[in-house]
Formats: structure tokens, C-alpha cells, sequence
């Protein structure tokens, strides 16, 4: 059984009966506000001790990323950091072995970073990290059970096709589709895709998903990157945008998962909830 619970945004934990992960934690939902030091997000609660617990940081944006995630080596001693390179710049000072900060800082053997191209595993689960078109890294992980699981980032097609040249959307597109062509070569086929589904762009936000799901063949499609809005009208417009699967799903393969309330999980192995239904076309 694998679990994948929405925590906000970005943020994702996923469970396996061997391992926990959660991806970009920012923080719990609309309402609340990041967690400082030696405060923890209740989902931390519901990880058992003694399961091993992998944090990834795809870039140091602060809609993906808080310091405060290092103190959670305090509550679950079973833990690996895994993080971007510009992460790793934004929070040198608390990775120097001859530092001056004295504040909280991880174990230094329990961080590693990765650069795009660049591999961790153990006996558990591997991930390589690829390229963003923003920032930082994209994450393939592949389970010890065999699955495949993508967390893109801040990786998609940005296109600002309202405000931007023929040149600029051209470019973005370009930029986006050799990613894309890097993932498509390493893994044709990933079981679950967590990826960026962000009106504010205008009105072609859906070409990164779209472009995704066609040139690779994805088991289950989450999408994720709607939460940011200056008012609860336009928050509720990215919702309700991120899941008109019908403007960029691929109809002949694939399911289209809505996991928008912080809490919302896909348990695989069960039946999926919230499952776009298609009409063969």
C-alpha cells in the first residue's frame, strides 16, 4: 500500500510500508503560517518512529521550502535531507562544520545534495535529480517495490502567452520540451507524476501538463502549484482550474486525481478517489 497525502501547495508525504517522504514543505495550509524551529507540522505526527523519513527540497522559494524542516530531525532521528544545490547556498551558513551559527542545524552526514543529473540510494528507494525550468531540481524517485514517482518542482512550461513575445513563448516551450526529453529517456513510463497546474500564468496554463502526459506514459496525474492567490475569489479560480482535466489530459492512458483539501490522500491499491471519468473518444 502507498499513500499519497496533500498537505499544501507543493507539499506532499508520501507512505510506504518502508519509508516516508514528503516533498517541499512550506506549510499546512491557507490559514496557517510556516512552523518555526521546534514546532512540528501535525503530519509528522502520524509517521511511525521508527520509519525511515526522507525530506526533499526541490529550490529554496519560500512557496517550497522552510529552515524550520531541519529541526524535524529532533521528532524523527531516522532522517535524510535531500536537497537542491541553491538550497544548500540559501542555508550554508547552517551546513559549515566550522560555523558560527549558533542556532539549530541538521547532522551534516544525514544532507544530501544533488544537482540535476546527480543519484541517491539506499536500500530503500533511488532518486535522480533532473532540471528545472525555474530553479533547482525535479525529483524521479523509484521505490524499493518497483514504483515510480515524479515531483516536478517548479519544473513546467511557463509560458506567459498574455504578456510575452512569439520569441518568449517559443523559448519556454523549447527549454521546457528538453527537460521533458531528458525524463522521457530515463523513464518512459512513471506510476504517479505530481506536477505544477498554475492559472496565474494566463490563458495556457495547462500546456506544461499537457505536454507532459503525452510524452510520457503517466499512471496517475496530481496536480499541484494552485494555492498561491492575493484573494480567496482568485483561490478558488486556481482551484478550480488545476482540475479541468479536460483541457489537458490524455485521454487514451491515465487516471486524473483531485487532491486539493489538505488532508485529501490517494491510497494506491485502493480505488482511486476523486477519478476523473473519460468517455473514449
Amino acid at each position: 500500500m502507498v499513500s499519497i497525502k496533500f498537505i499544501w501547495h507543493d507539499c506532499f508525504l508520501i507512505q510506504t510500508p518502508h519509508m516516508a517522504a514528503v516533498f517541499d514543505y512550506w506549510k499546512e495550509s491557507d490559514d496557517g503560517e510556516p512552523r518555526p524551529v521546534g514546532e512540528f507540522p501535525s503530519f509528522l505526527g502520524s509517521i511511525p518512529s521508527g520509519l525511515p523519513l526522507y525530506v526533499f527540497v526541490s529550490h529554496h522559494h519560500k512557496d517550497h521550502f522552510v529552515r524550520s524542516v531541519f529541526s524535524w530531525e529532533k521528532l524523527h532521528p531516522d532522517i535524510r535531507f535531500i536537497i537542491s544545490n541553491d538550497t544548500r547556498k540559501a542555508v550554508r551558513f547552517m551546513l559549515r562544520e566550522d560555523g558560527t551559527y549558533a542556532g539549530f542545524r541538521p547532522t551534516l552526514s544525514k544532507v544530501t545534495v544533488l544537482s540535476p543529473g546527480e543519484e541517491y540510494s539506499d536500500e530503500i528507494m533511488g532518486v535522480k535529480a533532473f532540471p528545472s525550468t525555474d530553479i533547482g531540481n525535479s525529483y524521479l524517485l523509484r521505490l524499493d517495490s518497483g514504483m515510480t514517482l515524479f515531483h516536478a518542482g517548479d519544473l513546467n512550461a511557463w509560458i506567459w502567452k498574455d504578456e510575452s513575445t512569439e520569441d518568449e513563448v517559443a523559448a519556454a516551450t523549447k527549454a521546457f520540451s528538453d527537460i521533458l526529453e531528458k525524463i522521457a529517456s530515463e523513464a518512459p513510463v512513471i506510476d504517479v507524476a505530481m506536477f505544477p497546474v498554475d492559472s496565474r500564468i494566463g490563458s495556457e496554463w495547462w500546456r506544461g501538463a499537457a505536454m507532459f502526459v503525452r510524452r510520457i506514459d503517466v499512471g496517475r496525474f496530481i496536480p499541484m502549484h494552485f494555492c498561491l492567490a492575493d484573494t480567496l475569489e482568485e483561490r478558488n479560480k486556481r482551484f478550480a482550474d488545476a482540475v479541468r482535466f479536460d483541457l489537458y489530459a490524455n485521454r487514451s492512458r491515465g487516471e486524473y486525481i483531485s487532491l486539493q483539501k489538505p488532508g485529501a490522500t490517494l491510497c494506491i491499491g485502493e480505488k482511486s478517489i476523486h477519478v476523473w471519468p473519460f468517455d473514449a473518444e
